[in-house]
C-alpha cells in the first residue's frame, strides 16, 4: 500500500525567488544544449569541403561582407554568437615547392650548318706575263745599279746579269721589269718582286742595312777581300711575300726616281719608297695621324695597298708621279704635281696630292699611258695622242709653249703629228720623247743638242722653223715634231732615259744614242752618239731583243729566254777592252 502523499508546503517568497532563478538557469542549459545539438546535427549532415582550387585572393572588404552575412542571431535572451559553417578557416599559404623536374630525354642535336661559301675568287683582269727573258745590262753601277754584285761597278757592254741566268740554280727567271732613277724592279716567272739598286729612299721595298764597307784608307784596295758595295743593294733579291695578301698574283712592275709600284691581276695597285718635289722635300702617302687630321708619310719601306683606285689594267712613273689607266678607260694620278704632271694645276691643299685623282682627259676613252720624268702621255680609243706635263723643250708634244725653262701645259693637247698613226710605244726622258707605230716607224721629238733623238738634220731641216728650234747662239736645241728616226729598220720597242735613248728593231738588233759619259749606251766607250748607233757586242750577237729600259746612268735590254731550246748557250767570251 502506497504511502499517502506529504501535504505541499506553503512556499514562502524567499522560496519561490530562489525557484525562479533555478527555472530560467535549467532553461538556458536547455537552449546552449539544444543548439550544440542542432549544430552537431548539421555538421554530420554537411562535412567539411575540399580545399579549394587556388583563386585570386579577394579584397578585405569582401572577406568581411562574407562574414557579416553567415553569422546565425542568438535566441531570445540568450547572447549573439556567430554561427558556424562548413568552412574552414584560412591556413596561411605557405610558398609551394616546385615540384622536381624529370629529366627528360634531350632532342637529338640539330645538324650543323652547312660551311659558309668560299668567297668569290678575285676577277681576274689582267694576265700575269709569261715569256721568260734573258736580262743584260750596261752603264754606271757604283751604287749597285747594275744588280752585278758587289764587286762590279761598271759595264761599257751589255752583260747578261748572272743573277738571272737560268744556268744558274740561285737564279731568277724575269718576265717584266722597269727601270727607276737608280734602281730597277723586276717580276719573275715564278712571281717573285726582285729589286736592286740604291735604297736611300727606301726604293727597293726591304730593309738594305749593312755594316760592312768599312776598310782601312791606307790598306791596298787590292788585298782586301771586303766588298766594295753594299751586296743587299747590288745583289737582286726578293721583296718579301708577306707583305701581300695569300695568293696574290703579280702581272706589272713600274719605277720611278725613289719609289716603286706593281700591279695584281685583279687590278689592285701596291707601291713603297718616296716622292720628292723640287725643294728635295719628300713624301708618299696619306695616313691618319692622332687627331683624325690626314698627315703625310715621307717614305714607305715596304709595299702597301694604294687605296682610292677602282679596278686597274696599266701602270706608270715618272720621276715623282704615277699614273694608272682603269678598266673603264679613265685615268689616275698621284704624286707630286709641280708641272702639271695630273693635267691641271693644283691649289690649296690639293697641290701635292698623294691620294688618286681623276686626269681630265679621255675621260672613259684611254687604252694606253705612259710617262717621261715630268710629262705624260695617253692614246684613246679613237687613236688620239694626248700629252701634258713639263713643255719647256717641247716633250710634252706642244709646239707652241716649248723653248721656255719653266714652260708647262695647263692642260692636255692633242700631238697632231701621232694621231692616227696607231702608236703601241711612247716613252719619255726628262726632255725629249720617242714613239712607235704598229707600221714600225720610230718619231723622236724634244731636247736635241746631245744626240737625244738619234737623228742627224739636215741643213734644210734646222732651217725650217716650224721643225727646229735654236738657242740665242744659232745653235739647234728643240725638235718642235715627232720625226722620224732613218736607217734601223721597223722599230718594235724604244726606251728613254734621263738624256739617252735605246732602240730595238724587228731584227732583234739594238740600237742607241745621246749622253754616253758612263756607258749607258753600251756601245764600249763613254763618249756620246749623236746618230743611233749599233750595239754590236758579242753578248747580243746571237740574240733576238725584244724590249729595252734606261734609267739616269744604265740601260737594259732583253731577249727571249735562250734555254727554251734544247741547244746549250756557250759561254760568252770576255768583252775586249775599249780602245782609249
Amino acid at each position: 500500500m502506497a504511502k499517502p502523499d506529504k501535504p505541499a508546503a506553503v512556499p514562502t517568497r524567499r522560496s519561490s525567488r530562489i525557484r525562479s532563478n533555478m527555472e530560467r538557469a535549467a532553461e538556458r542549459a536547455t537552449a546552449e544544449a539544444a543548439a550544440k545539438a542542432e549544430a552537431a546535427l548539421a555538421a554530420s549532415k554537411n562535412p567539411p569541403a575540399k580545399p579549394a582550387p587556388k583563386v585570386k585572393a579577394k579584397s578585405a572588404a569582401n572577406k568581411r561582407k562574407r562574414a557579416q552575412s553567415e553569422a546565425v542571431p542568438a535566441d531570445d535572451g540568450a547572447p549573439a554568437k556567430k554561427a558556424k559553417t562548413n568552412r574552414r578557416p584560412a591556413k596561411a599559404r605557405s610558398a609551394k615547392r616546385p615540384e622536381p623536374e624529370v629529366p627528360a630525354t634531350p632532342p637529338p642535336p640539330p645538324p650543323p650548318p652547312p660551311p659558309p661559301p668560299p668567297p668569290p675568287p678575285p676577277v681576274v683582269i689582267n694576265a700575269a706575263p709569261e715569256r721568260v727573258l734573258d736580262v743584260l745590262v750596261f752603264g754606271s753601277g757604283e751604287n749597285g745599279e747594275l744588280g752585278l754584285g758587289p764587286n762590279r761597278t761598271e759595264a761599257l757592254r751589255p752583260v747578261l746579269n748572272p743573277y738571272f741566268d737560268g744556268r744558274n740554280d740561285y737564279a731568277f727567271l724575269i718576265v717584266d721589269f722597269a727601270c727607276g732613277g737608280m734602281h730597277t724592279i723586276a717580276l719573275s716567272s715564278k712571281n717573285q718582286l726582285v729589286t736592286w739598286g740604291v735604297n736611300d729612299n727606301k726604293a727597293l721595298g726591304r730593309n738594305t742595312d749593312w755594316d760592312g764597307g768599312m776598310r782601312d784608307l791606307d790598306a791596298d784596295a787590292s788585298e782586301s777581300d771586303e766588298p766594295e758595295l753594299n751586296p743587299l743593294e747590288s745583289i737582286p733579291k726578293e721583296v718579301s711575300a708577306a707583305h701581300f695578301p695569300p695568293d696574290t698574283v703579280f702581272t706589272q712592275v713600274a719605277a720611278g726616281d725613289s719609289c716603286s709600284f706593281v700591279l695584281t691581276d685583279s687590278g689592285l695597285v701596291y707601291g713603297w719608297g718616296s716622292f720628292r718635289d723640287s725643294q728635295g722635300n719628300t713624301r708618299f702617302r696619306y695616313i691618319s695621324g692622332p687627331d683624325g687630321k690626314a698627315v703625310t708619310v715621307e717614305a714607305k719601306e715596304t709595299p702597301v695597298l694604294i687605296r682610292g683606285l677602282p679596278p686597274i689594267t696599266q701602270i706608270v712613273c715618272g720621276a715623282n708621279h704615277a699614273l694608272a689607266l682603269d678598266t673603264k678607260g679613265n685615268i689616275w694620278a698621284w704624286g707630286y704635281n709641280e708641272q702639271n704632271q695630273f693635267g691641271r694645276r693644283s691649289f690649296g691643299r690639293n697641290k701635292d696630292s698623294f691620294k688618286p685623282s681623276e686626269v681630265r682627259v679621255c675621260r672613259g676613252k684611254a687604252k694606253y699611258i705612259a710617262s717621261g720624268s715630268y710629262h705624260s702621255f695617253a692614246v684613246d680609243r679613237d687613236d688620239n695622242v694626248w700629252g701634258w706635263g713639263t713643255n719647256n723643250f717641247g716633250q710634252a708634244g706642244d709646239p707652241k709653249t716649248a723653248g721656255g725653262d719653266s714652260a708647262f701645259l695647263p692642260a692636255p693637247v692633242k700631238i697632231p703629228h701621232l694621231c692616227k698613226r696607231q702608236v703601241t710605244v711612247l716613252a719619255g726622258g726628262t726632255k725629249h720623247s720617242a714613239a712607235v707605230t704598229a707600221e714600225g716607224d720610230c718619231f723622236v721629238w724634244g731636247q736635241m743638242d746631245a744626240g737625244q733623238l738619234g737623228v742627224v738634220f739636215t741643213p734644210e731641216q734646222t732651217q725650217d722653223e716650224t721643225l727646229i728650234r735654236s738657242d740665242e747662239r744659232g745653235n739647234p736645241r728643240i725638235c718642235l715634231r715627232p720625226t722620224a728616226v732613218p736607217d734601223i729598220e721597223k722599230v718594235v720597242h724604244v726606251a728613254c732615259g734621263t738624256e739617252h735613248t735605246v732602240f730595238i728593231n724587228e731584227s732583234g738588233k739594238a740600237y742607241s744614242s745621246g749622253f754616253g759619259f758612263q756607258g749607258q749606251l753600251g756601245l764600249g766607250s763613254e763618249d756620246d752618239a749623236n746618230v743611233a748607233s749599233l750595239i754590236g757586242a758579242r753578248s747580243v750577237q746571237n740574240r733576238i731583243l725584244i724590249r729595252a729600259g734606261a734609267g739616269g746612268n744604265r740601260s737594259v735590254v732583253a731577249s727571249l729566254h735562250k734555254w727554251n731550246s734544247t741547244e746549250p748557250e756557250p759561254k760568252p767570251e770576255p768583252e775586249p777592252e775599249p780602245e782609249t
